[in-house]
């Protein structure tokens, strides 16, 4: 019955947090609130800086098309340094606190140095689930909508983005298939300049199949504006529109087009499970499906790493010290991170150790420092 009322009374402080719990997650918030704001609009006018000659180049450009960047721009800068943002604002609330020296007052009433994280670990998982949500409903398509606009040279007049502008190659049996360009309406899929290199059984090069485009309609490929290039007399052949008899679903270049950072985590999952399927090697995209997660949930750690500017034996002018190791452990972090980040999409490493191993091996280094430090 003892027990019972303990255990009730724990999960009580949990759910019912106290003043001071509110406090220093105030404190925190609000810090973060102004760095994440300040940061991406000091980056922005920067970033805008640098691009308002190209941008006001393109064809039929007008100066509102400066606020049409920042808009598309805004998102991804806002997203790529919240996690960094979370280590500024950890790293100047610890600071605050022990220059009051509420620090040493907290500790006096019995919390641990990790108790007195706690709250800010809590609102900075917060903040990773609304980054996750940031990231799906509106990075990855102003992500899209802006790499498309760059492509067409910042153009007024813009076409819909295809899926995909990046080379895609099919194998069908001995022939090698091209396609430099794929557009999906729900309807139609449309493939730009598809080339069919055509092999016999020693996999020698016989001939080339060139279409400007190929059209994927009512369960059939059709072939438009043809020409075949043969290697034996040099001979190119004009043809008209044909059949494509082929097996390939269309799925399978819609899969295979798919640029991990234009598109949500659903759709990226059902890609890797096409191509898993058909047996290719889906290490890149598995390796950026898990950073979708890993990259918001890197924010939880950053008040671990920051907590070195808080605890242990304070003498004079090692605070500034203290907080550039601080600094020093983030940074390492995201350099850590985009390596193993590397090494997994060229298939070195596999995928999950890749996107968790830096994240574990800096929660651990943060959490040793500050038991060091406590000690």
């Amino acid at each position: 019955m003892v027990q019972a009322h303990s255990l009730y009374t724990q999960i009580k402080k949990i759910i019912e947090p106290s003043s001071l719990d509110l406090y220093l997650a105030k404190l925190f918030i609000m810090r973060f609130l102004v760095l994440l704001l300040g940061l991406a609009t000091i980056l922005q006018m920067l970033d805008l800086l640098s691009r308002s000659d190209d941008i006001l180049a393109g064809d039929g450009a007008q100066i509102g098309d400066l606020w049409r960047y920042a808009l598309l721009r805004f998102p991804q800068i806002a997203s790529q340094f919240s996690p960094f943002t979370a280590l500024l604002a950890a790293i100047f609330t610890f600071v605050v606190l022990n220059q009051h020296s509420e620090i040493i007052i907290i500790k006096a009433s019995g919390w641990s140095a990790f108790r007195i994280i706690l709250p800010m670990t809590l609102i900075c998982a917060l903040i990773a689930c609304l980054h996750f949500a940031f990231n799906e409903t509106i990075v990855v398509d102003t992500r899209a909508e802006l790499y498309n606009w760059e492509n067409n040279d910042y153009a007024a007049d813009t076409p819909p983005a295809p899926i995909s502008t990046k080379d895609t190659w099919v194998a069908e049996g001995n022939t090698l298939i091209k396609v430099e360009g794929i557009t999906y309406n729900g309807r139609l899929l449309l493939l730009d300049n598809v080339t069919q290199y055509i092999r016999n059984k020693n996999l020698e090069l016989t001939s080339l199949l060139h279409a400007d485009f190929a059209v994927y309609r009512e369960g059939q490929w059709s072939l438009f504006e043809v020409k075949k290039f043969n290697l034996a007399d040099h001979s190119v052949t004009p043809l008209e529109n044909m059949l494509w008899q082929t097996q390939i679903a269309p799925e399978r270049f819609l899969a295979l087009s798919v640029t991990a950072d234009h598109v949500s985590f659903p759709k990226l999952a059902s890609a890797i499970g096409q191509l898993r399927a058909e047996g290719h090697n889906t290490d890149d995209l598995e390796t950026s499906l898990l950073q979708k997660i890993v990259a918001p949930l890197s924010t939880v750690i950053m008040p671990l790493m920051a907590g070195i500017a808080a605890f242990g034996v304070h003498r004079s002018g090692t605070i500034f010290a203290r907080i550039m190791i601080c600094l020093a452990l983030g940074f390492g972090f995201f350099i850590a991170n985009n390596l193993f980040i590397a090494l997994g999409q060229f298939g070195t490493i596999p995928p999950w150790i890749a996107a968790w191993l830096p994240m574990l091996l800096f929660t651990l280094t943060g959490g040793f420092f500050i038991l060091f430090t406590e000690e």
